[in-house]
């Protein structure tokens, strides 16, 4: 089952338009944030510029009271490598390059969106979740500077792979996905799930018939290998081989308990992120149902995660790859006579976001 050309044309058209948008509007404004330094974007840049430099007296970070130190190795390689590509291929500057890159990976998570979801739930449904993932308040992300469509097309395409009994795709989209982010890594035994579930077996198969799924999940090991490599490189670099962890106290991060992070500051944004993954919460609870479990795996893991980092800063954005959630989206728009205002309403929603982040008044990033 294949999408309809008029549909993938039409969502190509919507990526083109947002992104030629945001563009024309940043540049318009003509403010210091439109070079990429607003939330992660401005380390991805420096990081496409210059690499990862050697900590200074092996401090990767921390954060005592007015003293904050921050460094590169909260992040993970694989985007800044892109765009270091892109400013390669195309001569651009790296703000530019950055702008560029997310146009392109906008329309490949699209089409592997609308590709996998026809596969699941048929060309209506598929269409109408692939509008409402793109139209999404958030989903300026995926434009400016951040791993969110780099990772969504990496988890597409794993999922895509495994739907398709592809060893090779998968092998390399869950690849990408552990180089992208941390979390890839732990999405590794939900894309196991999804297989068993494809396959028509029962999850109990895994540890019942063992040398099947080894056969099955054996391009899992080259993300594995992939995390292990990228370990090494860290061990060399700093001394330690989850660097990345270890920068996190740059950001007030560090492992505890889910629930610590809910409305421990006054700000607007710490207010704002606690309601809306309560929210969130509140969503995967109601509609886990609908999904099977691989897909409700995928959500858990996304949103406890980050929480046992102690911090609910980025659940919006981070939100944004949650892609079962704009699957059954889809799937009630594809019904419903009130879709084109709620996507409307959505979109304007998303051009008030990237009014905020334009200004550098973000309520949360």
């Amino acid at each position: 089952m294949f999408p309809a050309r008029s549909h993938m044309l039409l969502v190509i058209g919507v990526v083109l338009g947002i992104s030629s948008l945001y563009s024309i509007w940043g540049k318009i404004a003509d403010v210091p944030t439109r070079d990429c330094v607003n939330c992660d974007a401005g380390w991805y840049q420096q990081i496409a510029a210059e690499g990862y430099r050697t900590p200074v007296d092996g401090d990767l970070g921390h954060w005592h009271g007015a003293d904050i130190h921050q460094t590169e190795w909260a992040f993970f390689p694989l985007y800044p490598w892109a765009v270091r590509a892109t400013v390669q291929i195309t001569g651009s500057s790296t703000a530019d390059s950055m702008l560029l890159l997310g146009a392109l990976l906008s329309g490949l998570l699209a089409l592997l969106a609308l590709r996998f979801f026809t596969v699941l739930k048929g060309t209506a449904v598929a269409f109408w979740g692939v509008m409402a993932l793109l139209l999404q308040p958030f989903g300026i992300y995926f434009h400016l500077g951040m791993t969110e469509a780099l990772f969504l097309c990496a988890l597409l395409g794993a999922f895509y792979s495994v739907a398709r009994h592809s060893s090779m795709g998968l092998a390399v989209c869950s690849t990408a996905l552990v180089l992208t982010r941390p979390n890839g890594l732990f999405l590794l035994p939900v894309l196991l799930v999804y297989a068993v579930e494809v396959d028509g077996a029962r999850i109990d198969d895994i540890w019942r018939k063992p040398y099947r799924w080894l056969k099955r999940s054996w391009p899992l090991a080259f993300p594995v290998m992939a995390f292990a490599a990228y370990g090494v490189f860290q061990w060399d670099r700093t001394g330690d081989p989850f660097a990345f962890s270890s920068a996190q106290a740059g950001w007030g991060r560090s492992f505890t308990w889910p629930f610590m992070g809910f409305f421990n500051g006054g700000d607007i944004a710490t207010q704002f992120d606690s309601w809306y993954t309560l929210a969130l919460f509140a969503l995967a609870i109601a509609v886990r149902k609908k999904l099977p479990l691989s897909f409700n795996l995928l959500i858990a893991v996304s949103i406890l995660l980050p929480l046992c980092s102690g911090s609910v800063a980025s659940m919006p954005r981070f939100s944004t790859v949650l892609f079962p959630l704009f699957l059954l989206a889809g799937d009630v728009m594809a019904r419903s006579r009130w879709r084109i205002p709620i996507l409307a309403a959505a979109f304007l929603l998303q051009l008030g976001w990237f009014h905020l982040w334009l200004h550098g008044e973000l309520i949360t990033c």
